[in-house]
C-alpha cells in the first residue's frame, strides 16, 4: 500500500483505538487504582508484542538508548499515569478531547526545542487550541468542582509529554523501526509494572478470597485492562511510530481530529453528560489544530 493511502488508514484506525482508551481506563478504573491500571497496561503490552519484536532491541544501539528512555517514561510512562489519575474526577469525553491539544504541543515544543519556524497563524492557533481547553476545564465538567478542574489541568499534562515525545522520535530516532522502539519501551514498562503487582495488595484481594467466586466487575476490569494495553498501547504506539516516520511530527499528531469524536461517543453511551460546551471547547480546539497544521503544509 503505497504512502498516500496508508497515512488516511493509520491516522483511522489510530483515532478508533486511542479514543476508545479513555472508557477502558474508567472501566479498569471499577477494581484498579490509577497506578494498577498503568501497570496492567504496560504489562499486557509488553506480552502482545514481545513474541514479535523482541530480536528487534539489538537495533537499537548505545547513543539510542538514552532518546528511547526519554519517549518511555516522558512520552508513556506519565501520561500513562496521569490519564487513569484524571478520569476518576473528569469525564472520560472531556480527556479524549483534551488530547487533541498533542499537535499544539508537538509544535511548541518543536520551536522552542527543535528550532522550528512559528509563523503567525501557528501561534493563532496554538492560541485557540488553549481557549478551547480552558472552556472544557472550566465550564465542560458537569460537577464543575475545584477537584474537576484541578485534575482536568492535570491531564493536559499528558499531551504535552506526547508534544516531547513526537519530536523526540521524528528527530532523534526516525532511522529505527517502529518496533524496535515499541519493544524497547515495553521490555522497560512491562517488567516495572511485573515488579509493581507484585508488590501491590490491593488488586490481589478478590483472587484471594474465592468463596463466592470472583465479582464480573474484576473479570470485566480485567478484560478492558487486556485491550487497553494489547491494542490500545503495543499495537497503536507501533502504528503511531510508524505513522512519525512516513509523516511530519506535527501532521502525524493530527490523529487527534478523530480521536475526540470516538471518546465523546463511548461517553454517551456510557452515560456521560455531553453538552454545549463540550462542542464549543472541541471547536476550538480542532480549529486550533487545523490551522496549525495547514500553515504547516504550507511551509
Amino acid at each position: 500500500m503505497s504512502d498516500k493511502a496508508l497515512i488516511p488508514f493509520l491516522i483511522g484506525v489510530l483515532s478508533l483505538i486511542w479514543g476508545s482508551s479513555y472508557i477502558l481506563m474508567k472501566i479498569g478504573l471499577k477494581s484498579f487504582t490509577p497506578y494498577e491500571v498503568s501497570a496492567w497496561r504496560y504489562v499486557f503490552a509488553f506480552l502482545a508484542i514481545a513474541p514479535f519484536a523482541f530480536k528487534k532491541l539489538s537495533q537499537i544501539n548505545r547513543r539510542d538508548w538514552p532518546w528511547v528512555m526519554v519517549v518511555t517514561f516522558v512520552g508513556t510512562a506519565l501520561p500513562g499515569i496521569i490519564y487513569p489519575t484524571s478520569v476518576r474526577f473528569v469525564d472520560s469525553s472531556v480527556i479524549g478531547i483534551i488530547n487533541a491539544l498533542t499537535p499544539l504541543f508537538t509544535l511548541s515544543i518543536g520551536f522552542t526545542v527543535f528550532r522550528i519556524k512559528l509563523a503567525f497563524f501557528k501561534v493563532f492557533g496554538v492560541l485557540l487550541g488553549l481557549v478551547g481547553a480552558a472552556v472544557l476545564i472550566l465550564v465542560g465538567s458537569p460537577s464543575g468542582s475545584d477537584t474537576s478542574v484541578s485534575y482536568a489541568l492535570l491531564a493536559i499534562l499528558a499531551p504535552f509529554c506526547y508534544g516531547i515525545s513526537t519530536n523526540v522520535i521524528k528527530s532523534k530516532l526516525g532511522h529505527l523501526n517502529p518496533l524496535a522502539i515499541t519493544m524497547a519501551m515495553f521490555t522497560q514498562l512491562g517488567l516495572l509494572g511485573i515488579v509493581f503487582l507484585w508488590l501491590s495488595p490491593n488488586w490481589k484481594a478478590p483472587f484471594l478470597d474465592m468463596s463466592s467466586g470472583i465479582d464480573s466487575m474484576h473479570i470485566e476490569s480485567i478484560a478492558a485492562m487486556v485491550v487497553l494495553g494489547g491494542l490500545g498501547t503495543s499495537l497503536a504506539l507501533f502504528l503511531f511510530y510508524n505513522l512519525i516516520q512516513r509523516t511530519s511530527a506535527v501532521a502525524a499528531s493530527t490523529v487527534t481530529y478523530i480521536m475526540p469524536v470516538v471518546a465523546l461517543f463511548w461517553g454517551y453511551l456510557s452515560g456521560e453528560e455531553i453538552d454545549i460546551w463540550h462542542a464549543v471547547g472541541f471547536a476550538f480546539i480542532v480549529s486550533g489544530v487545523f490551522l496549525v497544521n495547514i500553515m504547516w503544509k504550507k511551509n
